[in-house]
């Protein structure tokens, strides 16, 4: 007689289904994702800078923080040996009160203290406010993917948002940052509200590619150089006549 089965369970099945979650360097094409929502999606520049000037009220809703698991998918892409608790934040970016983005952000706690000390104290602000000011910040290229509605992050976004109808995969995209020997991963998942709210053209606020100063500039002058354009930012929002917000990604 053959021996039984155990019967896989659908928690089995969800997690062995995470662990095939491919992230990819160009967002894979998906005939539900038009033209306009790639442009959020692959957009360079700031993302919150490009939601400012895209709608009339701009928010974010800081929906938990926490040290947890966490998921199959992330914990090789911090360069962690284990899936050993990190600290995950989760946002919600809102556009005229409807949510565009979900923000989901992992931290190696060993080395938080020291190279991300504000995380503590961010509250409803937008994480990139500190990122992006800072000279010694590097940021890798972005990884892509489809979040299909089993993933862990769209189960979250669904419990946070019950009312959001979710007809299939949701394009998502995510990158590592890195400051001394701080590693944090940040995965935006983009909403369907934005495939109908017209992405701007072009690059809006400031554009992070490694966060490296110019030759011959001081750390502490590209840090200077920063916060003047962050001001520079901030000014564009208030001209706008939206909540003042550091203009940078979540």
């Amino acid at each position: 007689m053959a021996p039984m089965r155990r019967a896989v369970t659908m928690r089995e099945i969800a997690a062995a289904r995470v662990r095939r979650c491919e992230w990819h360097r160009h967002l894979p094409f998906d005939a539900n994702v038009g033209a306009n929502l790639r442009r959020w999606v692959t957009g360079d520049g700031s993302l919150t800078a490009r939601l400012v000037s895209a709608s009339s009220r701009f928010r974010v809703s800081r929906l938990s923080q926490r040290l947890e698991a966490p998921l199959a998918d992330e914990w090789h892409a911090l360069g962690l040996a284990a899936p050993v608790p990190v600290i995950a934040r989760d946002v919600l970016l809102v556009c005229d009160n409807v949510p565009a983005v979900y923000g989901h952000t992992v931290v190696d706690p060993r080395h938080a203290p020291r190279d991300w000390p504000f995380l503590g104290g961010l509250g409803d602000r937008p994480l990139g406010g500190a990122l992006f000011v800072d000279p010694r910040v590097r940021r890798a290229p972005f990884e892509f993917a489809r979040l299909l509605p089993h993933h862990p992050l769209v189960r979250r976004l669904r419990r946070a948002v019950p009312d959001l109808v979710v007809a299939g995969p949701l394009p998502a995209r995510r990158s590592v940052f890195r400051r001394g020997d701080g590693v944090m991963m940040v995965t935006e998942v983009f909403l369907p509200d934005l495939a109908t709210r017209r992405a701007p053209t072009g690059a809006v606020g400031r554009v992070l590619r490694g966060a490296t100063p110019r030759a011959g500039m001081s750390a502490a002058a590209a840090q200077a150089r920063g916060a003047v354009q962050a001001v520079a930012d901030a000014a564009a929002v208030a001209a706008a006549g939206v909540p003042k917000v550091a203009v940078v990604d979540a």
